[in-house]
């Protein structure tokens, strides 16, 4: 307890906390002093006055306050730079976490995996997102074939759905067209009878989001599917690691 005293004040003198109130409090008494002759001169009432002091004093702990968080100098009124320091520190800690960037930690996640030309490819989704043609869905298709938002995979009542958006040619799990559907722990989507396909891949709240959080890239990424000419692969793979 001494120790912790001792501490507090000497980082209450590195932020030069008593002198400032000192400043203050000499200030108040030079002005009450002054106040006392102007009030007399100018019909000011005694009470007024008295009101007036106590005011001044009773925003002390203000003062205090003002003093511990704020560094006064030649650089005018500045945040200390002790605390600057250790907000950085704990803005680049956070920073430095895992996180799912506007997604719902209770309903886990979904990873898209499809293949074409260049290989094998893997997305990581945590909130809601279309598939189509348009430049504003996040699985983004190349193929006249597919409807500019042609389906959405969207979470709700905590599980993840898929839903056709009216599409021209429909969408498909397996070999059956659907109108919206839970998703199950693998599915492979097409978007027409012949393809493209993609296969959706539930990621559970718990051990295995936290995998896929340190996996993926966070953010509002955009899958590029360019190429519907190999189709992927429909085995069931862990849905915390790339491909």
């Amino acid at each position: 307890m001494a120790n912790k005293l001792t501490e507090l004040l000497a980082e209450a003198k590195r932020r030069r906390v008593f002198r400032t109130a000192g400043v203050y409090l000499v200030a108040v008494w030079g002005i009450s002093s002054g106040g006392v002759d102007v009030a007399g001169v100018l019909g000011i009432p005694e009470s007024i006055l008295r009101l007036t002091m106590i005011a001044a004093v009773a925003f002390l702990p203000v003062v205090v306050i003002l003093a511990w968080m704020f560094d006064v100098g030649r650089g005018g009124v500045v945040r200390d730079p002790k605390d600057v320091l250790r907000e950085q520190e704990a803005e680049f800690e956070l920073a430095s976490m895992p996180t799912m960037i506007g997604g719902d930690a209770g309903v886990g996640a979904v990873v898209v995996r499809w293949s074409d030309l260049e290989g094998e490819h893997a997305m990581f989704y945590a909130d809601d997102f279309h598939l189509g043609r348009g430049t504003d869905c996040r699985v983004r298709f190349y193929d006249p074939l597919v409807s500019r938002q042609h389906a959405r995979v969207f979470h709700e009542d905590g599980a993840w759905y898929i839903e056709d958006l009216g599409s021209r040619n429909g969408t498909h799990i397996g070999n059956e067209a659907i109108g919206r559907r839970a998703l199950e722990e693998a599915n492979v989507v097409r978007l027409n009878d012949a393809g493209p396909s993609l296969q959706i891949d539930l990621v559970r709240p718990g051990e295995e989001m936290q995998n896929a959080l340190s996996e993926f890239p966070s953010g509002h990424a955009t899958a590029h599917v360019r190429s519907s000419a190999t189709e992927t692969r429909t085995a069931t793979r862990p849905v915390a690691r790339k491909t």
